[in-house]
């Protein structure tokens, strides 16, 4: 009688091994990145802001004056993953006038393109996890002094 017992616990035991299944990897956390920004029209600089976000979700940065009725700027992005860097959609807008397009970038890089002839925008993206990005925030200078 003790051996069927031990048949038994040792078939028990050896079924789960046998039917193991492999459950799909959970999918990967969005990456946060840092994406920086400069836009200069006809010339002067119109706007630099240094964003924190992750990909697959919208940035949005937008400046008015106190007061006014319209912005400065108003700019929506959307970095993705695309295999070995991001694709960056963009939607600017301006006083002037609107501009929509997609900058593709590796990490690290940064790229100028042209909106109109008196438009350029250049980007700069990182992943906020990585050493290029912790040199960058070392090195870069200190923001001047308030005053009250």
């Amino acid at each position: 009688m003790h051996a069927g017992l031990a048949g038994l616990v040792m078939t028990t035991l050896a079924a789960p091994l046998g039917c193991a299944r492999v459950m799909p990897a959970a999918p990967a956390p969005p990456e946060a990145l840092y994406v920086a920004v400069h836009l200069e029209r006809d010339g002067q600089l119109v706007a630099a802001p240094r964003l924190l976000g992750f990909e697959g979700r919208r940035l949005f940065a937008e400046r008015r004056a106190p007061g006014a009725a319209s912005p400065d700027y108003r700019l929506l992005l959307e970095p993705d993953d695309e295999g070995s860097g991001y694709g960056i959609s963009l939607d600017l807008e301006l006083p002037s006038g609107r501009a929509h397009g997609k900058v593709d970038l590796r990490h690290g890089e940064e790229r100028t393109v042209s909106l109109d002839a008196r438009t350029r925008l250049t980007l700069l993206v990182m992943r906020v996890d990585s050493p290029e990005f912790r040199a960058l925030m070392r090195h870069r200078a200190p923001a001047p002094a308030a005053t009250i």
